[in-house]
Parts: C-alpha cells; structure tokens; sequence
C-alpha cells in the first residue's frame, strides 16, 4: 500500500474513532496532508480532548436479599494482637463502623461493604480479619445506602441517615 494510502486509512480510522466519542476530528479526510499526519508542526492548534460521556441513567445497583433497618446482637470479637488501633476521626467527622460474621458468629474478612449502587470496586471498604469494617462521613444528614457482599453469601442492604457516630453489624447467611 501506498505512503498516500495509509495516510488516507489513518484519517478515515481517526474519523470513524472520533465520531463513535461524539468530536469531530481537527483535520478532515478531505484535508489530510503527509505533513498533517507524518508530524504535527508547533504552529498546529492542539485539537481539544472529546467531552466523556456520563454514565447512562439507570445502572442496576446490587440486588439485596432483604433490607435491613437494626443491627445485628453479635458477640464483638477481640482485637488482633497484632493490630494497630484505628485512629479515632478527625473533627467533623463521623465514623460508622460494625463487623460482619456468619451465621455462626465467626468473623469474615474480605467482604465488600459497598456505598451506593455501584457495586464492590477496588477502593470500596472490606473488612479485615476480625471481620471489622468502618467508614468516616461528614457530619450531617446524607442518606446512604450500604451493601454487605461476598460471594456465596446473601447480600445484606442497609439503608439509614446517621445522626452520629454509628456501630452497624451483620450476620451474612450462606446463599
């Protein structure tokens, strides 16, 4: 293939890429030159980033086996000798904390404490070894929307507006 021809492939590629974002691209197919693709001069304009896309309205949020308005009567389990003390909140600062075990009363670490209806990502609160998991939030009167996975287990869902520093545990039940 020819130096024009790849160079005519490479703007019609560039097109159809900045179509599917919703931009336009800077140089046309029409106007495509060797030096236009080959090496941008510093006398070109920087073409401007295409704007991102929210997310579409409606994303399913997990699907909770019931909701749960109290918290459950576990026995607390002792602190790791290991562990290092959790430093209390900063001023302003409330601090929602609890800890999950199973029907047993054994504690399970790992397990995903969600806020809001996007699902367990990488940054999302897990509980540790004893089970324990925590949260800091502004003082206020926001509303949320907590979900306790883990795989195998029925997902508990807590919905509550804390009027303060909060304790929340949970018994997750094999599925």
């Amino acid at each position: 293939m020819s130096r024009r021809g790849l160079l005519a492939a490479a703007a019609i590629i560039a097109s159809i890429a900045c179509s599917a974002l919703g931009a336009s691209p800077t140089p046309s197919t029409s106007e495509a030159s060797p030096s236009d693709v080959a090496g941008a001069s510093p006398s070109a304009e920087p073409t401007a980033p295409p704007t991102p896309r929210t997310t579409p309205p409606g994303t399913p949020a997990p699907v909770p086996s019931e909701i749960t308005i109290d918290s459950a009567a576990i026995e607390t389990p002792p602190p790791a000798a290991q562990a290092a003390p959790t430093a209390p909140p900063d001023p302003g600062l409330w601090r929602i904390d609890g800890y999950v075990v199973d029907e047993r009363g054994a504690p399970l670490s790992a397990v995903c404490v969600v806020i809001g209806p996007h699902g367990c990502r990488q940054f999302s609160p897990h509980t540790d070894e004893r089970g324990y998991w925590f949260l800091d939030i502004a003082e206020g009167s926001s509303t949320f929307d907590f979900y306790f996975e883990m795989p195998g287990y029925n997902t508990v869902w807590w919905h509550t507006t804390p009027a303060g520093p909060t304790e929340f545990n949970v018994v997750l039940v094999k599925s």
